[in-house]
């Protein structure tokens, strides 16, 4: 899994960024990821300029953000993390990892697959 889609707030309002390009918009300390409920697999980030903004998006923001169902009511949530200087201080990683150990579901994956494709070459 990865970032599908990327936010900043600009003029008040949530705009969808492209990292290369809104590298300023970005380029922040604090941020929370989303993942989806329900049937949607996809996972987005949010960029704040303080903590205390990041903080009520991860508590409550968040619902005004998620996808509806067929009925129109909101999917909720798979998981979320929020973020603060790059590490996860409360939530899961888009990965499954609980703070202080980002990464860990992926290199675990990641290490399954090479030693499949070890097994394989034999």
């Amino acid at each position: 899994m990865s970032i599908d889609n990327y936010y900043a707030a600009i003029d008040g309002q949530w705009a969808r960024i492209n990292t290369s390009d809104d590298w300023e918009a970005c380029c922040t300390d604090f941020w929370v990821d989303i993942c989806h409920g329900g049937r949607f697999a996809i996972d987005e980030r949010y960029y704040f300029a303080e903590l205390a903004s990041a903080l009520d998006f991860y508590l409550e923001g968040w619902k005004k953000r998620q996808f509806l169902n067929d009925n129109g009511e909101g999917a909720g949530l798979d998981h979320s993390g929020l973020y603060s200087r790059g590490r996860l201080i409360h939530g899961q990683s888009i990965h499954g990892d609980g703070p202080g150990h980002e990464g860990e579901n992926l290199r675990r994956i990641a290490e399954e697959i090479a030693r499949r494709i070890d097994e394989e070459m034999l």
